[in-house]
């Protein structure tokens, strides 16, 4: 099929590849210097105020990449333009460097409304926590969670505020898998991490089930003072 529609890159076009070396040299790396739970740059590793008063539900965030980056250009590709194939590109790219020193025991990625996976067809987020269940070596469970409302899309939320409102009683645990969580290590996946709704609330889900640890695992990364 490559001989016949040779792949371009999603980003700026040039022939060869999903995304191209050079694109992928112009997407930044997150940065070692961000708050260990929402990647908002502080002059050295902690947790960030906002995350104090909040009372994040992660134990820890890692996040690849900035989104306004052509990394960000592929996701959207992925998730809204129905380019299947960047699934396993894009599930490779994960810096697991962190990730494979936390003992993790299961990855899960963040779960989808029924209704939305029938629009769409595929769970971007599960299809990345495959692969990157693969790379790191442990357990991946896509049946540990249930979306249970299907809200509005978090990009179409005004605020911050509305986020968090929205995702209040979305997630469920399975309950033929209370047993699976209980007092284990879990990473939570999800293609792009914002304001932190998405994956807190389903941190707060997992813990609530008895997950000693729950961390955040996103490809790319738009830290919330950025955002217009």
């Amino acid at each position: 099929m490559d001989l016949v529609f040779p792949p371009t890159c999603v980003h700026c076009g040039r022939d060869g590849s999903l995304l191209c070396s050079a694109c992928l040299v112009d997407s930044p790396a997150v940065s070692k210097d961000v708050c260990k739970k929402c990647a908002e740059p502080l002059a050295k590793p902690g947790t960030c105020t906002r995350c104090v008063i909040e009372g994040s539900s992660l134990d820890r965030l890692y996040g690849s990449y900035l989104y306004e980056s052509p990394m960000g250009s592929a996701v959207r590709a992925f998730k809204f333009d129905d380019v299947r194939a960047l699934g396993s590109v894009l599930g490779g790219m994960f810096n697991t460097e962190q990730m494979s020193r936390a003992e993790l025991d299961i990855v899960v990625p963040v779960p989808m409304h029924k209704s939305r996976i029938r629009e769409r067809g595929y769970n971007q987020s599960a299809i990345l926590a495959q692969k990157l269940a693969e790379s790191l070596g442990v357990e991946y469970r896509g049946d540990l969670l249930i979306r249970s409302t299907n809200t509005v899309p978090q990009s179409e939320q005004p605020t911050a505020v509305a986020r968090r409102g929205a995702l209040s009683g979305a997630f469920e645990v399975d309950l033929d898998s209370v047993g699976v969580i209980a007092d284990r290590r879990i990473l939570v996946v999800d293609d792009v991490f914002t304001t932190g709704s998405t994956l807190n609330a389903v941190a707060a889900t997992l813990k609530s089930a008895g997950a000693r640890w729950v961390g955040g695992c996103a490809l790319t990364v738009q830290p919330i003072g950025s955002l217009k």
